[in-house]
């Protein structure tokens, strides 16, 4: 844990990061070979961690991987989005779903590039 946790704001907030990390595992089945998601050491909690500057959180011990490499993931603080998962690619930001948990055009388009 990197920040000091205060609920029931980051009950939510980290319980709605849990969920989106694991629709993301389900939805990339048919991405096999290309992109897989990482597992923390044995034994290992999930490591939730707050970016200082904007008070976004992510696992920072489970990563996405494309095609070798880690793609960064996050979520914006107190989003009130179904599916508020955002992958950084390069210099852009990119909407990881669609409202009903689907991946995104932009999230399709690089996971078939």
């Amino acid at each position: 844990m990197t920040y000091f946790r205060v609920i029931p704001r980051d009950l939510f907030n980290e319980a709605n990061l849990l969920k989106c990390y694991g629709q993301l595992y389900l939805n990339m089945e048919r991405y096999v070979g290309i992109a897989y998601m990482n597992d923390p050491s044995p034994g290992r909690a999930f490591e939730v961690r707050q970016d200082d500057s904007d008070g976004s959180t992510t696992i920072a011990n489970v990563h996405l991987v494309v095609r070798g490499r880690k793609v960064p993931l996050y979520r914006p603080l107190n989003s009130r989005e179904p599916w508020p998962l955002y992958a950084r690619i390069g210099e852009d930001d990119i909407n990881v779903f669609n409202d009903d948990g689907s991946f995104s055009d932009d999230m399709k388009a690089y996971l078939s590039k």
